[in-house]
Protein backbone atom coordinates (compact mmCIF):
# COMPACT_ATOMS: atom_id res chain seq x y z
CA UNK A 1 0.00 0.00 0.00
CA UNK A 2 1.49 3.38 -0.94
CA UNK A 3 1.50 6.37 1.41
CA UNK A 4 -1.42 7.87 -0.50
CA UNK A 5 -3.66 4.78 -0.38
CA UNK A 6 -4.44 4.98 3.34
CA UNK A 7 -7.00 7.62 4.21
CA UNK A 8 -6.59 9.05 7.66
CA UNK A 9 -3.16 7.49 8.24
CA UNK A 10 -0.95 9.61 10.46
CA UNK A 11 2.78 9.15 10.02
CA UNK A 12 4.90 10.28 12.94
CA UNK A 13 8.46 10.32 14.10
CA UNK A 14 10.14 11.04 17.38
CA UNK A 15 13.80 11.56 18.10
CA UNK A 16 16.11 11.94 21.05
CA UNK A 17 18.96 14.31 20.17
CA UNK A 18 22.01 14.45 22.46
CA UNK A 19 23.93 17.72 22.16
CA UNK A 20 27.30 19.05 23.24
CA UNK A 21 27.52 22.84 23.60
CA UNK A 22 31.28 23.45 23.95
CA UNK A 23 31.34 27.24 24.38
CA UNK A 24 28.54 27.53 26.92
CA UNK A 25 29.61 28.85 30.34
CA UNK A 26 26.27 29.31 32.14
CA UNK A 27 22.73 27.97 32.22
CA UNK A 28 21.49 31.32 30.92
CA UNK A 29 23.75 31.04 27.84
CA UNK A 30 22.62 27.45 27.36
CA UNK A 31 18.94 28.43 27.46
CA UNK A 32 19.47 31.18 24.87
CA UNK A 33 21.30 28.78 22.55
CA UNK A 34 18.65 26.07 22.97
CA UNK A 35 15.82 28.53 22.27
CA UNK A 36 17.49 29.33 18.94
CA UNK A 37 17.99 25.64 18.16
CA UNK A 38 14.36 24.84 19.03
CA UNK A 39 13.13 27.74 16.88
CA UNK A 40 15.24 26.57 13.93
CA UNK A 41 13.82 23.03 14.13
CA UNK A 42 10.30 24.36 14.44
CA UNK A 43 10.58 27.01 11.70
CA UNK A 44 12.59 24.99 9.19
CA UNK A 45 11.22 21.50 9.76
CA UNK A 46 7.84 22.00 11.41
CA UNK A 47 8.95 19.92 14.37
CA UNK A 48 7.86 20.19 17.99
CA UNK A 49 10.81 20.32 20.36
CA UNK A 50 11.35 20.10 24.12
CA UNK A 51 14.43 19.94 26.30
CA UNK A 52 14.07 16.57 28.02
CA UNK A 53 17.38 15.92 29.75
CA UNK A 54 20.63 17.31 31.16
CA UNK A 55 18.80 20.51 32.16
CA UNK A 56 21.34 21.47 34.84
CA UNK A 57 24.47 20.73 32.79
CA UNK A 58 25.86 23.78 31.02
CA UNK A 59 27.43 22.09 28.02
CA UNK A 60 25.06 19.17 27.47
CA UNK A 61 21.44 18.98 26.38
CA UNK A 62 18.96 16.34 25.35
CA UNK A 63 16.13 17.37 23.04
CA UNK A 64 12.95 15.45 22.29
CA UNK A 65 11.72 16.13 18.76
CA UNK A 66 8.35 15.10 17.31
CA UNK A 67 6.90 15.43 13.81
CA UNK A 68 3.72 14.28 12.08
CA UNK A 69 3.06 14.11 8.35
CA UNK A 70 0.68 12.63 5.81
CA UNK A 71 3.44 10.42 4.36
CA UNK A 72 6.28 8.31 5.70
CA UNK A 73 8.60 10.13 3.30
CA UNK A 74 7.69 13.45 4.92
CA UNK A 75 8.59 12.13 8.37
CA UNK A 76 11.85 10.56 7.15
CA UNK A 77 12.86 13.81 5.46
CA UNK A 78 12.51 15.73 8.74
CA UNK A 79 14.33 13.12 10.83
CA UNK A 80 17.17 13.00 8.31
CA UNK A 81 17.65 16.79 8.48
CA UNK A 82 17.77 17.24 12.27
CA UNK A 83 21.56 17.16 12.57
CA UNK A 84 22.15 19.49 9.63
CA UNK A 85 19.73 22.12 10.95
CA UNK A 86 21.18 22.02 14.46
CA UNK A 87 24.82 22.08 13.37
CA UNK A 88 24.32 25.19 11.22
CA UNK A 89 25.10 26.90 14.51
CA UNK A 90 28.82 26.24 15.14
CA UNK A 91 28.18 26.32 18.91
CA UNK A 92 26.12 23.11 18.68
CA UNK A 93 27.54 19.62 18.18
CA UNK A 94 25.17 16.67 17.75
CA UNK A 95 26.54 13.67 19.64
CA UNK A 96 23.76 11.21 18.83
CA UNK A 97 20.30 10.96 17.30
CA UNK A 98 18.00 8.07 18.11
CA UNK A 99 14.73 8.07 16.23
CA UNK A 100 11.62 6.02 15.63
CA UNK A 101 9.05 6.42 12.87
CA UNK A 102 5.68 4.71 12.58
CA UNK A 103 2.07 5.36 11.65
CA UNK A 104 -1.43 5.19 13.00
CA UNK A 105 -4.25 4.03 10.75
CA UNK A 106 -7.75 5.44 10.82
CA UNK A 107 -9.84 3.76 13.48
CA UNK A 108 -11.80 0.85 11.92
CA UNK A 109 -15.03 2.01 13.57
CA UNK A 110 -14.67 5.64 12.57
CA UNK A 111 -17.53 7.23 10.69
CA UNK A 112 -16.76 8.22 7.10
CA UNK A 113 -17.84 11.63 5.90
CA UNK A 114 -21.09 11.52 3.92
CA UNK A 115 -21.58 12.41 0.30
CA UNK A 116 -19.21 14.18 -2.05
CA UNK A 117 -16.66 15.06 0.64
CA UNK A 118 -15.32 11.52 0.48
CA UNK A 119 -12.47 11.35 -2.00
Amino acid sequence: MSDHDARGRVHYGIARVDLYLPGVDSLKAKRMLLRRAQAALSDQLGASVAEVGAQERWQRAVLGVAVAASTATGVDRVLDRLTAVLERDPRVEVLAVTDVADHLDADAGEQQLPGPLQG
